[in-house]
């Protein structure tokens, strides 16, 4: 979760920044309305795309031996065990975020109710493509898909101006209400990171730009400009809805009078190409560098791997040394020891045997090439036998375990020794 929230916004970063330098001010308010809505999904997809590359490396024997073709080690990270009704810093935060998200999440649906009431309950007019609902409360006009909130007063006596209606019936025909709900729930998943929220503040002025030009297609450009300032003190309350929000009223008045050079529209719209495919390279494309012991090319020519299927055992977090094939739950390394939980070991030595060491918790000594468990089994196979009954079966309370260059050694406690 946490590589997630990191490479999604450095993406959102790069991205509304290019936005607020090189776009906002810029004429294309279609071109920036699907600019900021791609990429706000690319920048939540971005970190689910996982493009591998194979690049076959060689590696060197003697680098600690390590082979992690499933890639699942863990570097430099502490065991450690905790009671589970001991509140943790991350539990909290947990908790947190569970909280804010449903207050979010609840608000929402209130405001969603809001408005389906208002439709229910308030007289509806149809008005060419939209409807009008004419609510008794006083209200600034907003809309919501197809549906235009008017006072009902005030429509009936004709004080409602008609640029403000053309205005909302733009908002709905060109459905700015599906780049709302978007937006609306990256917010409730993703309250926490506040380049969210400036994309929602980007997205709602970018539709009164394309609401404001379609009116201006129409009407006279001053008396458009008297109608917002005669308004621009009055607000809405429904924060789902599009509406005259006139904290941008100063930005759209300059947008209405902008000129644009369309080579410098043009290059701007292409410079985003090479953005999106840098960040796709960058966070999406992985090397599967897959290290080469000797003459090997793929965990199919390893010593442990027809071993490993003959006992109906898949490879996943392991390690891969020139006589030992470790793996566990957990698996890390610190000061070159290997702590593995649940682990299971596979040892390889000269006398046509095998042998398979399975604990709780198991500590290597890389330097040494020790093994040390406080508990568990180990057992003995040959190589030369399909059969997987062990020759012998060890049950042991404290095993050291020495890798030698010919053969084991190993001091221990059994519990019992069972010869098959």
């Amino acid at each position: 979760m946490i590589e997630f929230v990191i490479k999604s916004t450095i993406c959102q970063i790069v991205l509304f920044g290019f936005y607020h330098f090189f776009l906002q001010n810029v004429k294309i308010p279609v071109f920036n309305r699907f600019y900021l809505l791609f990429s706000l999904i690319f920048t939540l997809l971005i970190p689910l795309i996982n493009i591998r590359l194979n690049l076959n490396l060689a590696v060197s024997p003697d680098i600690h031996r390590f082979s992690n073709a499933t890639g699942i080690l863990i570097q430099s990270e502490k065991l450690t065990t905790m009671p589970i009704h001991k509140i943790t810093f991350q539990s909290l935060l947990t908790i947190v975020y569970i909280f804010v998200s449903s207050l979010l999440l609840l608000r929402f649906i209130l405001n969603i109710y809001k408005i389906v009431r208002l439709i229910r309950t308030s007289t509806i007019l149809n008005n060419s493509r939209t409807h009008i609902v004419l609510v008794e409360g006083k209200t600034l006009p907003y809309s919501f898909f197809r549906y235009i909130f008017l006072n009902h007063s005030d429509y009936e006596s004709g004080r409602i101006e008609k640029e403000l209606i053309i205005h909302e019936q733009t908002h709905c025909i060109q459905y700015h209400s599906i780049d709302i709900l978007i937006i609306e729930f990256a917010k409730i998943i993703f309250w926490f990171n506040p380049i969210i929220w400036l994309f929602h503040k980007a997205i709602q002025l970018n539709h009164e730009y394309l609401a404001d030009n379609k009116v201006l297609s129409t009407c006279d450009l001053n008396d458009y400009k008297n109608t917002l300032l005669k308004l621009v003190l009055r607000n809405n309350s429904t924060y789902l809805a599009s509406n005259f929000n006139y904290s941008f009223t100063k930005k759209r008045l300059i947008m209405m009078t902008q000129r644009n050079s369309s080579d410098v529209a043009i290059f701007r719209k292409l410079a985003t190409v090479p953005l999106f495919l840098i960040l796709l390279i960058t966070f999406a494309i992985g090397q599967n560098n897959k290290p080469i012991i000797g003459n090997v090319m793929s965990i199919e020519n390893e010593w442990w791997y027809p071993i490993l299927k003959k006992h109906n055992i898949e490879p996943s977090g392991f390690n891969n040394y020139e006589k030992v094939f470790e793996m566990g739950t957990k698996n890390s390394i610190n000061n070159k020891v290997v702590t593995l939980e649940n682990a299971f070991f596979l040892i390889k030595t000269n006398d046509d045997n095998y042998h398979i060491l399975k604990s709780p918790l198991a500590f290597h000594d890389l330097d040494k090439n020790i093994i040390r468990c406080d508990d568990g089994i180990i057992e003995t196979f040959s190589f030369n036998s399909n059969n997987i009954k062990p020759l012998h079966k060890k049950i042991f309370k404290k095993l050291i375990l020495k890798i030698g260059d010919t053969n084991l050694s190993y001091e221990a406690d059994f519990v019992n020794l069972d010869p098959k």
